[in-house]
């Protein structure tokens, strides 16, 4: 399986990285991690590593055999490593700045994503994430692919962006394209009243039932879709980064935190909407590799 849980993506910790160590172990331990992604890649793995003062082969140990939730991870990480927060903070915050520059690894990339050299796109993160989601097609939603074993909880998080520069835009892509084909989990509706899928698709001013049904019939790549957006729709940069804002900083209502917090078996603590959509996305993918 790709692992779709993005370099930025953060836990109640706050360290971006760690939360895809952790799944793109998980699935290796399980024996789904796909064949091209390395459990733990010399280059951001280790490094977040690093920047916990964690011992490599004692994490590794850790997550292959105690096969722990995320939280459950935090916690080791918490008795085990040193959290510093100036160094955390300046972490993220590389990640966010970072690109690629190596020609091999740019050329690797667009050939997956399908850009031709003559693209200048250099963010590692934008990059990654493509990378990811067009390999993901390939294998789950391209014609004569293998496909998943069962249904799965939507890892690809709210946060993330493509080229257009929406949040919530890839989630939606995702999870309709995996409702079309009966592989999404049942505890996700695809673009329900109200919803950011919604939402989103309000603020790029796109007719739902068109992108739904765009969606559901031709499973397109993400590129693809967004190219579709861009025809059907109308971008408006100041609409679109206050959506961003205000999904960044959204909070769920006393109900969905109750429900959430009860899934995860934890007590009350958590508001943040995003972060509150990590963790239950990552408990049912969790159980999904355990069989529950």
């Amino acid at each position: 399986m790709i692992p779709l849980v993005s370099t930025l993506c953060q836990g109640p910790l706050g360290v971006a990285q760690l939360p895809r160590l952790w799944w793109k172990n998980r699935l290796h331990q399980a024996g789904q991690l796909d064949e091209d992604y390395p459990f733990c890649s010399g280059g951001l793995d280790k490094c977040v590593l690093e920047v916990l003062c964690l011992d490599e082969e004692c994490a590794l140990r850790f997550l292959w055999d105690q096969r722990p939730t995320y939280l459950q991870f935090e916690e080791w990480v918490t008795a085990e490593g040193t959290y510093e927060a100036a160094r955390i903070a300046r972490w993220n915050k590389s990640l966010v700045q970072r690109t690629h520059y190596i020609p091999a690894k740019i050329g690797e990339t667009y050939g997956d994503i399908g850009w031709s050299l003559e693209k200048t796109e250099v963010s590692a993160v934008l990059l990654n994430c493509l990378q990811d989601w067009h390999l993901f097609h390939r294998r789950v939603f391209a014609p004569g692919a293998l496909g998943l074993a069962g249904p799965v909880a939507p890892t690809l998080s709210s946060i993330d962006r493509g080229p257009l520069g929406i949040c919530q835009l890839p989630r939606t892509w995702l999870k309709t394209c995996l409702r079309a084909k009966g592989l999404l989990h049942l505890d996700y509706p695809d673009c329900a009243e109200g919803s950011l899928d919604q939402r989103c698709l309000q603020t790029l001013q796109v007719d739902q039932d068109a992108a739904l049904g765009f969606l559901r019939e031709e499973l397109p790549t993400y590129l693809a879709f967004e190219d579709w957006v861009r025809q059907e729709g109308t971008i408006e940069e100041e609409a679109v980064a206050a959506f961003n804002q205000r999904l960044l900083e959204r909070e769920h209502i006393a109900a969905k935190q109750a429900e959430i917090h009860a899934t995860l078996q934890r007590p009350p603590t958590w508001t943040s909407g995003v972060l509150l959509n990590h963790l239950e996305d990552w408990h049912y993918a969790h159980e999904g590799l355990d069989g529950k």
